[in-house]
């Protein structure tokens, strides 16, 4: 069983890799590098319902310019040791092609699968987004849908308080029911550092690659969170 797992996400992931491969683009511009910093909070309601709290600032053009603020209130229900659902409602500012903030928000829903093998924990988890609306009015802006998979591997290091974990994640925008495409390949690799009562320090590096645009762009994160459970 545990191989016949493995084998299955190599293939889901095989499978998603050819299809990027094939659908992008070659044209490049410059890449950024930007950076990212967060902290959150989370809550067990009782032993299926959990509230979380995130807040996250976001420096762009070679980590210059102040870029994006945002807070993100979500709410997961654990239906079983494997799978989870949520939903997230994210409020946020970030600045158009101008260089002026506008406050838009952006909600989705998840599901998510975790299995555990010996120290390893592979996950996969599907997310429909919505994102790109002007906050409190009847426009929208550019409104977008996007149709995210992403699958993980975390590793837990023996009687070590770092461990390194792994993702990958496919966005494929929707603009009505008859038009789809990939839009971005986003590749994560970092390591957590657990403080026991105190919380989790997370540190990574990403990479966020443009598929179709008519300028494909590739930025390169670093990222560091703060997260506490109680």
């Amino acid at each position: 069983m545990k191989y016949k797992i493995r084998n299955i996400f190599a293939i889901i992931l095989l499978t998603n890799c050819i299809i990027v491969k094939s659908n992008a683009q070659v044209t490049k511009v410059t890449g950024d590098i930007e950076q990212w910093s967060s902290i959150g909070i989370s809550k067990k309601i009782n032993k299926h319902w959990k509230i979380t709290l995130d807040q996250e600032i976001r420096f762009s053009k070679d980590i210059s310019q102040f870029d994006v603020y945002l807070a993100d209130l979500g709410l997961d229900y654990k239906i079983n040791k494997h799978f989870t659902v949520g939903a997230n409602y994210r409020f946020y500012q970030n600045k158009d092609s101008e260089g002026n903030f506008q406050t838009q928000f952006r909600w989705n829903t998840d599901l998510q699968y975790k299995h555990k093998i010996n120290r390893f924990t592979l996950a996969y988890r599907i997310r429909f987004q919505n994102k790109g609306e002007d906050f409190l009015t009847s426009q929208s802006n550019s409104n977008l849908y996007n149709l995210r998979n992403k699958f993980s591997v975390d590793y837990n290091i023996k009687s070590f308080k770092i461990d390194p974990f792994f993702d990958v994640e496919l966005y494929r925008q929707i603009d009505d029911i008859n038009t789809t495409e990939l839009s971005k390949l986003r590749w994560t690799l970092g390591l957590e550092y657990s403080m026991k009562n105190y919380g989790d320090i997370e540190l990574f590096y990403r990479i966020d690659n443009e598929l179709n645009q008519s300028y494909n762009k590739d930025t390169y994160i670093l990222g560091v969170g703060y997260k506490f459970s109680f």
